[in-house]
């Protein structure tokens, strides 16, 4: 209705009662509003061609109770506010469509794809919008993923990422809030948690921080001129239904193994990465990489023998 205009039909051939009908509908259905609120939408409307009354709003709200909906008295505590309990026209779902919807939600999980979690919430809003079922709104909730983060600080920080800015984040760590300065690399999901990489200024490494535990940021420099080492592992992977992470390249493929070269971000990081892979990997290059690693290792080893 917003893409209307009065000049592409004949005013004539509309029913003007109905069509305000519908227009209370919508907004009523977006928001409650109170009487005057009501008029001043009317107001700016150009299908409507008279002010609206007291009158016409009672007529339409009667209409819309004639057809199903659900509209109680204004009252002193609600603000006054008309609004719309229940109606004939909200969505209805079935526990196999939620659960489609539900498995759905899961596709950007598994991928680690964080923009797709947000779209796909954006969705499940969307949906919850035109439903009045509020069990099938709580269960859809429930399954939103990054739902407890600003999504006004993920834009923000994309933006940086996409500038490669220099940004100082007040940052929560040990209960305590700190200055940690990172040229802003991008953004990952992994684990259930939303992170931010880029290289610390201090630590002289790519480092990572949680999304939940940024309180604030501020951008130092907006196009960040700094530079940064880094290196690249070489390893061989033996499951050859080893999906590439975005940082990977797959270098060689035989019947038997994959050979992938590895953008070094964070040692700590890495070397956890490889733990987790086990006997399904060996790393072939650099050589300080691979005594490093060993070494690590070693030191797990000698924790745990005396458990």
């Amino acid at each position: 209705m917003n893409s209307l205009k009065k000049t592409d039909f004949n005013f004539n051939y509309i029913c003007a009662t109905a069509y305000r009908t519908l227009l209370l509908l919508k907004y009523l259905l977006i928001k409650n509003l109170t009487r005057q609120e009501i008029i001043e939408i009317f107001d700016k409307d150009e299908f409507v061609p008279q002010r609206i009354t007291s009158e016409n709003i009672r007529l339409m709200l009667n209409s819309l109770k004639e057809v199903g909906c659900e509209i109680p008295r204004p009252s002193k505590n609600g603000r006054y506010e008309y609004k719309i309990v229940k109606n004939p026209f909200s969505l209805s779902l079935s526990n196999d469509e939620i659960k489609l919807i539900n498995k759905f939600t899961k596709k950007p999980f598994s991928k680690n794809d964080w923009q797709g979690i947000l779209d796909t919430n954006s969705f499940i809003d969307k949906i919850c919008l035109i439903t009045d079922d509020e069990k099938t709104k709580e269960i859809l909730k429930n399954n939103k993923l990054l739902s407890n983060i600003d999504l006004n600080l993920i834009k923000e920080i994309d933006e940086c990422c996409k500038n490669k800015s220099t940004v100082i984040f007040k940052y929560i760590s040990n209960r305590k809030v700190s200055d940690f300065e990172m040229i802003t690399s991008f953004i990952k999901y992994e684990k259930n948690n939303l992170y931010v990489w880029g290289y610390s200024t201090k630590y002289k490494e790519f480092s990572y921080l949680r999304f939940d535990k940024i309180k604030s940021l501020q951008v130092k420099e907006k196009y960040s001129k700094k530079a940064f080492n880094n290196y690249v592992i070489r390893y061989e992977m033996y499951d050859l239904n080893y999906e590439l992470n975005e940082d990977e390249v797959l270098v060689q493929k035989t019947d038997n193994l994959l050979v992938i070269d590895y953008n070094l971000q964070n040692k700590f990081y890495v070397i956890q990465k490889f733990l987790e892979m086990g006997v399904d990997c060996k790393i072939i290059s650099p050589k300080e990489f691979k005594e490093e690693f060993v070494a690590s290792v070693k030191s797990i080893k000698e924790v745990y023998s005396d458990v």
